[in-house]
């Protein structure tokens, strides 16, 4: 018997947090980074300590269908000739799943799925294994990190259309890991808004506050399939304040007090009302390892944050603003208008 989607009415009211991760990264932790993992029970307990209802939750990476010795030796993403997972995240999509909606089927209705998908590989094999999954389970969205799979998230224009074409078909929406590095050639925001622009059905949302860039986030906030969530805020807000050139800078920073996270969750619930969707990023609101973002270009990161801390963002804002951050506008991403 197939398990009930929850509705838009089961979740009016509910603290939803739209983006949060579940399973392991076998090369964080074969290479001794951080965070490595997380269980639906370890999201529980952060769930019941800190107030929230509900988490869009989605695979951590799609490790087990790449090489592990060149994934953990270089950070390289090459197809191993006997994968565990024949395509990427396909048993990591399934096991999301079969942990949300069976290991902890009492408490399934706290979680919505989402499921992983590289944008450039195996699009018929994906495909395939999504519609094997719809069958069985709720699936209440896409996620795409195309640094993680080290392939362009504009191969979903050629390619990985047919990707698009699952969610469209399913009304579904699409969550797109996003960044201003401007060295970074697979989630930049330029290419992530060719994607965008050219699906205007299909709803969007841009993770990390698009790296604070004002123009970007002013282009998101006109666009009314587009929606921007605020995943890891807290250490975000410091790579800002520290002037690291991944993130926006100069007079491209959105303005507001980078001194405190919470002052900047405020100033942009303000500003983008309609478009803010607040997020965790959990358990990656702490982040340290060493990642590629393009041929012969890693990045180190080192970064420490905590749930509470993202809780505080949202907890700083008023109550109007807060009900948008993390109901009405995560409720009209995932199901559309009202």
């Amino acid at each position: 018997m197939a398990t009930p989607h929850l509705t838009r009415d089961d979740l009016i009211g509910k603290t939803i947090d739209a983006h949060s991760h579940l399973g392991i990264s076998l090369r964080a932790y074969a290479s001794l980074g951080y965070p490595y993992a997380q269980s639906v029970e370890d999201l529980y307990y952060r769930q019941q300590a800190c107030g929230v209802d509900v988490n869009i939750v989605f695979p951590y990476a799609p490790d087990l269908h790449f090489e592990p010795h060149a994934l953990v030796k270089d950070g390289i993403c090459v197809p191993d000739p006997s994968p565990i997972s024949p395509a990427p995240y396909g048993l990591e999509n399934r096991m999301v799943l079969r942990e949300v909606f069976g290991f902890f089927a009492e408490i399934s209705h706290r979680f919505l799925p989402f499921v992983s998908v590289d944008p450039g590989r195996m699009i018929a094999e994906q495909v395939a294994d999504l519609t094997a999954l719809a069958e069985e389970y709720p699936i209440y969205g896409l996620k795409l990190a195309p640094v993680f799979c080290q392939c362009p998230v504009t191969a979903l224009l050629k390619e990985g259309r047919p990707l698009l074409d699952f969610a469209r078909e399913r009304n579904l929406p699409v969550l797109l890991h996003t960044t201003t590095d401007p060295n970074e050639i697979y989630s930049r925001v330029d290419l992530t808004f060719r994607v965008v622009e050219a699906n205007l059905d299909l709803r969007f949302c841009l993770a990390h506050c698009i790296g604070f860039h004002r123009g970007w986030l002013d282009r998101a906030a006109v666009m009314p399939n587009v929606f921007v969530d605020t995943a890891a805020l807290k250490i975000q807000v410091r790579m800002v304040y520290e002037g690291n050139e991944l993130m926006a800078h100069g007079a491209d920073l959105f303005p507001a007090d980078y001194a405190d996270h919470t002052a900047v969750m405020r100033a942009l619930a303000e500003a983008y009302p309609d478009t803010i969707i607040w997020g965790t990023d959990s358990p990656a609101y702490t982040y340290m390892i060493r990642r590629k973002q393009a041929e012969d270009y890693y990045v180190t990161f080192n970064l420490k944050g905590s749930y509470e801390d993202e809780v505080a963002a949202l907890n700083a804002l008023p109550v109007e603003l807060r009900q948008q951050a993390c109901n009405t506008n995560p409720l009209r991403f995932i199901f559309g208008a009202a």
